[in-house]
């Protein structure tokens, strides 16, 4: 049998079938949820115009495979945050003018939050139940209004999606992408999180905001989309790592503080 995905000297083929899939990802693949997510990204990218945003160039798209430029990386530096913040801006950019499917929303971070609450109710406790409730109330209370649509990876980190080459860095694997109008703000807090320390840099928060012009939304609207996307990270962890006193220990005091932590963000006067 063939892999799902097959790896040539300079190009990369990925198969649409659900025969290379398990558990959940048997159904999105069984949907073509995961592969009609990426190529609509590949299709959006040649559209719309973009200066820094660099994805591989597709060879092919059709509903069976994608066939695309394999990257070689560059050994000269590493993957700076904050380079790539006009990158991001213009990733959220392709989901401009665009309409969500029924799939972007039951996959938004809003409905992760509220399946990870109901899952692990008991482990999380009252208070943290009802913080993440008030939350999602301020959310859509002191939500912007202009309609607009932004398209997040979802699946994005320094080490994973992402490859610096001697053309830019590059982003790519957009089987998780959805369009949202509330959380566009994934991307740049996962990238911005030390899930080791459970620590965030508020900075390249504010540099992202200030780059995609949002300065004037309303600051609890900020605040709470930060909390619920903060929160999500905690709230799906494997198995393993569930069963580990320390790493739920940690979890515990991070959900504990990230109620004062999120409110403590601020945007330059």
């Amino acid at each position: 049998m063939k892999a799902k995905v097959e790896i040539a000297e300079d190009f990369i083929i990925k198969h649409n079938t659900a025969r290379y899939s398990a558990g959940l990802e048997w159904v999105t693949e069984l949907l073509s949820i995961n592969h009609n997510r990426e190529l609509r990204v590949y299709r959006w990218y040649e559209q719309k115009p973009r200066e820094h945003l660099l994805i591989p160039h597709p060879y092919v798209l059709n509903d069976k495979h994608i066939k695309i430029e394999k990257l070689i990386g560059s050994e000269n530096s590493e993957i700076s945050i904050r380079d790539i913040i006009p990158n991001i801006k213009e990733f959220t950019a392709l989901g401009n003018k665009e309409t969500r499917s029924v799939f972007d929303i039951f996959s938004s971070p809003t409905q992760s939050v509220l399946r990870g609450l109901l899952i692990n109710a008991k482990l999380l406790g009252v208070r943290t139940i009802l913080t993440a409730l008030k939350h999602l109330f301020l959310l859509y209370k002191y939500r912007h209004k202009n309609g607009a649509m932004y398209l997040i990876h979802k699946d994005l980190k320094i080490d994973q999606n992402m490859i610096l080459t001697d053309k830019g860095v590059y982003f790519f694997d957009f089987g998780s992408s959805i369009l949202t109008k509330h959380y566009f703000l994934a991307d740049i807090v996962e990238l911005a999180t030390n899930h080791t320390a459970n620590t965030v840099d508020f900075e390249f928060l504010r540099s992202f905001i200030h780059e995609l012009n949002s300065d004037q939304f309303h600051i609890q609207y900020l605040r709470s989309q930060i909390y619920l996307l903060l929160l999500r990270g905690t709230l799906h962890l494997h198995p393993v790592d569930k069963a580990k006193s320390e790493i739920m220990s940690n979890v515990k005091n991070f959900q504990n503080n990230l109620d004062a932590l999120a409110n403590s963000f601020e945007l330059p006067t």
